[in-house]
């Protein structure tokens, strides 16, 4: 089911014309992870590419992205590298402020010398954050809020902030 669940993923990216797309994005973005259980603190950083589908003045637009993640668990713990597609909504009309929610599947690896497991994991999160525009200059700031857990792992809170760039 992972490996199904993974190459979807990938293909929906790969398949996706980019001259459908109405806009192009970039982001890199810093993230925490707090475990819902052990109360394990992880930091990081990761960058996204995502598609926007949908007239700027439709009611909801679809945004599609597939991005990469590392963070380090804190006092010497395992490390953790995820690949994910994402798929969310968010309302049209083009604002300043522009809200979004959505879900999230990816391929997780554990590393470092404490690592938790071997081989590759699936992790599902759902996810909520917002843009805000500062400016004509393309350039927006963004804060995201994760919950979800890599198969067989603790459920985590991941809270991402970063700036993201139109292309």
């Amino acid at each position: 089911m992972r490996k199904v669940l993974c190459s979807m993923a990938v293909a929906l990216c790969l398949t996706s014309s980019a001259a459908a797309a109405q806009q192009s994005l970039g982001d890199v973005h810093g993230d925490y992870v707090r475990g819902t259980t052990s109360k394990s603190n992880a930091w990081g950083a990761g960058a996204v590419y995502q598609l926007t589908f949908g007239a700027k003045k439709a009611p909801v637009q679809l945004n599609t992205s597939i991005g990469a993640d590392w963070v380090k668990q804190d006092n010497g713990g395992p490390s953790q590298t995820s690949l994910s597609y994402d798929a969310t909504l968010q309302p049209g009309g083009g604002g300043a402020f522009t809200p979004y929610a959505g879900g999230s599947v990816s391929a997780n690896w554990s590393g470092g010398s404490n690592k938790l497991w071997d081989g590759a994991k699936l992790g599902l999160e759902t996810l909520a954050g917002f843009q805000v525009k500062l400016g004509p200059s393309g350039v927006s700031w963004k804060a995201e809020e994760r919950f979800g857990y890599v198969r067989q792992q603790e459920h985590t809170l991941t809270t991402r902030v970063g700036v993201v760039v139109s292309f």
